[in-house]
């Protein structure tokens, strides 16, 4: 029978050594001591769920702190673009709660209503930059049909840029008409007799020709530009925001709106 030399311990077993240095046998004896040390070192369940919380957390802190730095850039869109005081013109700011977009028409319905002052007629904006027209209104609800609907009409306006000491200028008229499609708008009505043809890249901005929308508003740009019948331009605008994307956006009006 082999001798004992000495025993070793540090597998959750206790191994028994002969003379020679080969394994006499094994007792499959857990040891409390390792076992205690393996307990000590593995994720205490309390541990992993405070981390998991405080994760959580601040992932919901920065996504707050992003909401909240979009809307301080949108009121100083309305301030520094637009010309207005937010507090004034600002009626409600409205989360998206629903979208349709069948067959061309392309409406979205937002979480403010009558008892925020929301009214039929009203601009719906990111910032200085027009996304649709308020269509119709419930207590805590209203419709907003968007720039890009095929049945959208809104009085428009084309900029010629301009310098350090001169402002942009309107170059021409005409009014932006929603195709059904997300990306292109259509403005029409732009005559080709002007003293200067419009160019690629130039700003369109709303006319505020029939009382409804501030003028000013920020439509889009010129992303394609053609003779068209009639003497008339054919023009395409690329929408300068995509209200289809937005989880909410502000509804405003400004002292000079017709009702």
């Amino acid at each position: 029978m082999a001798r004992w030399r000495r025993i070793l311990i540090g597998t959750g077993a206790v191994v028994a050594l002969g003379a020679g240095g080969t394994a006499a046998w094994i007792w499959g004896v857990v040891d409390p001591w390792w076992s205690s040390l393996q307990a000590a070192l593995a994720p205490h369940p309390q541990v992993a769920t405070v981390a998991t919380a405080s994760d959580e957390q601040l992932a919901r802190l920065q996504a707050e702190n992003t909401a909240l730095r979009t809307r301080l850039l949108e009121y100083q869109q309305i301030r520094g673009e637009g010309r207005q005081d937010p507090a004034r013109v600002v009626v409600a700011r409205g989360r998206v709660v629903a979208r349709s977009l069948r067959s061309g028409r392309r409406y979205l319905e937002l979480d403010a209503g009558a008892v925020d002052g929301v009214a039929r007629g009203q601009a719906v904006c990111a910032g200085w930059t027009l996304v649709g027209v308020v269509a119709g209104v419930q207590d805590g609800r209203c419709l907003v049909q968007l720039i890009t609907d095929r049945e959208s009409r809104i009085p428009a306006a084309i900029l010629a840029p301009g310098t350090a000491q001169i402002p942009p200028e309107v170059l021409e008229e005409g009014v932006a008409s929603g195709l059904g499609r997300r990306h292109e708008l259509a403005l029409e009505y732009v005559s080709r007799s002007g003293k200067r043809a419009p160019e690629l890249g130039m700003a369109v901005v709303t006319g505020g020709g029939d009382g409804r929308q501030p003028p000013g508003m920020v439509l889009g740009t010129i992303s394609g530009i053609e003779p068209g019948a009639a003497d008339h331009w054919t023009i395409t605008l690329a929408p300068a925001r995509d209200g289809e994307l937005a989880e909410s956006l502000l509804v405003v009006s400004w002292p000079g709106r017709g009702e």
